[in-house]
């Protein structure tokens, strides 16, 4: 049987003996051979390519620049681009060394989270703000809003170089830091300190105890002034019909064991005040003229 066939290496015409045969002679038969080892170990070679970065750095907590583009998936330039953009940290240890961190790999990742770039056609203006206008309409720093937004994944759009942040979320997001309208009077910090000569801890103290309206504008504090005068007031009223320890026992001339041994003995109520046990004076008054 002889068929008429095409040399599948040199691509001239032959009589071959059998159907399954492919070369016209010995020699194309020996190179077709050949090239179809090399084109097997070519495509062996482009799947170790693929593998082997992510292995083999599977357990690496530093990279070199090339390393870490193999491990992102982009080229040396583009790293040699974050880096040079400040997007990438980088630490060079040798005038020809340098390594980055996998921390700040995955650090830049968790900070530069994917924007929904959308057409200004598209885009509804009305119901987004800019930085700017939160700022101003809630007496903030432009820069807070930034760091607030990020951190609590506040929706926003992308237009050209401009952020816009979804009014309604910023609206719900700042409702809980509104403060009642009515109150108008406001101390700062450095006020309080001058007329009841408190630390700020003090002050942040007093405001935590009291549940004192505050509020903040430009990165500074304020306190509601009726409500602060009034826990003041009431404070001074209270201490005037409490004991402490220290004001029995110098009324009294007494031990700190047996002012505790009277108020254990005769079951009267007494109290912690910030860092002092208090008690009322009518209730140890009545004690002690007894006792005498």
């Amino acid at each position: 049987m002889k068929v008429r066939k095409i040399c599948q290496w040199c691509g001239q015409p032959f009589i071959a003996q059998k159907t399954t045969t492919c070369y016209c002679s010995h020699r194309c038969s020996s190179l077709g051979y050949k090239e179809r080892i090399r084109e097997r170990k070519r495509e062996l070679k482009k799947m170790q390519e693929i593998l082997t970065p992510k292995s083999s750095v599977e357990g690496q907590d530093f990279f070199s620049f090339a390393q870490a583009a193999k491990l992102m998936g982009v080229t040396r330039q583009y790293i040699y681009k974050l880096v040079k953009e400040n997007k990438l940290r980088a630490s060079r240890i040798s005038p020809k060394k340098s390594i980055i961190r996998r921390t700040d790999i995955e650090l830049m990742l968790k900070t530069k989270p994917y924007e929904r770039i959308i057409p200004k056609d598209d885009f509804d203006i009305t119901e987004y703000y800019t930085a700017e206008q939160i700022a101003e309409k809630y007496k903030v720093k432009p820069k807070w809003v930034w760091t607030y937004t990020r951190e609590n994944n506040i929706p926003k759009v992308k237009i050209r170089q401009f952020n816009y942040y979804s009014k309604k979320h910023i609206d719900a997001a700042f409702a809980k830091y509104k403060t009642d309208e009515a109150l108008t009077e406001w101390y700062t910090p450095e006020e309080i300190q001058e007329k009841y000569g408190m630390t700020r801890v003090a002050i942040r103290s007093q405001v935590y105890r009291n549940n004192i309206p505050s509020k903040k504008e430009h990165g500074q504090i304020f306190y509601s002034k009726i409500h602060f005068d009034l826990s003041k007031s009431s404070e001074q009223e209270s201490t005037a019909e409490y004991y402490t320890v220290q004001e029995a026992m110098k009324k009294y001339n007494l031990s700190r064991d047996s002012v505790y041994g009277v108020l254990q003995f005769h079951e009267i109520k007494r109290e912690k005040k910030g860092r002092y046990v208090r008690f009322l004076k009518v209730d140890f008054d009545h004690v002690m003229g007894a006792r005498k």
